[in-house]
């Protein structure tokens, strides 16, 4: 983070040997980061597919001080519809969602829209701007103000194509370390943005998505 200019960060699970219904033993290591370094801003990652292990799951990270939700529905394999009572239930506690999209079955942006619908009152963060479906990603955050789209992994072309159909101010920066490196995704927005645009992609528009 010193190295390349990154004054906070989001901390959240990858994956985890084994995890079972939950994901409590990783969840719980990046809160111990977190705890011990302030500039780390911890989100638990959660398995709508194990509804009760992952509500209790929510009510611990809640308390321990998580800042947001990971939700990865091709690693666990469901459904928007299979999601919905556990969004439900993070909208209550106001945090934000990553969820991470693509064009594979599950993670399509269209798939969502039922659920962007429903639940507005919290901000939802398109991972990797749903790779090859970006166009899809790029109309239902025209539609949904309280989307935003993340650009990590994404080629120069397509985090352009982002950047000027629907404007800086409802992109965030995203690293996906370690599939991508910090220094490789700030050179690719460097090049796309203003240094106003930049300013709301680097800080601004976290900020606003941590409700800060």
């Amino acid at each position: 983070m010193t190295a390349y200019g990154l004054h906070r960060a989001v901390l959240f699970p990858i994956d985890e040997a084994q995890a079972g219904p939950t994901y409590e033993k990783i969840n719980s290591r990046v809160l111990k980061a977190a705890s011990s370094d302030s500039r780390l801003l911890p989100f638990a990652r959660l398995n709508p597919r194990f509804p009760e292990k992952a509500f209790a799951e929510l009510a611990r990270c809640v308390k321990a001080g998580i800042r947001g939700v990971k939700l990865h529905p091709r690693s666990e394999s469901f459904s928007p519809a299979e999601a919905e009572d556990l969004i439900h239930q993070i909208e209550s506690e106001r945090l934000p969602i990553l969820l991470h999209t693509s064009h594979e079955k599950g993670c399509r942006p269209l798939e969502w829209e039922k659920i962007f619908r429903r639940h507005q009152r919290i901000p939802f963060v398109l991972a990797h701007g749903a790779k090859d479906a970006f166009l899809e990603a790029i109309a239902l955050a025209r539609r949904h103000r309280h989307l935003w789209l993340e650009t990590s992994t994404l080629s120069y072309w397509r985090s352009g194509m982002i950047v000027r159909r629907l404007g800086a101010s409802r992109v965030v920066f995203g690293s996906d370390l370690p599939y991508s490196h910090p220094r490789v995704e700030r050179e690719k927005l460097d090049l796309l943005l203003s240094s106003s645009e930049r300013r709301k992609v680097y800080s601004e528009n976290p900020k606003r998505v941590l409700g800060e």
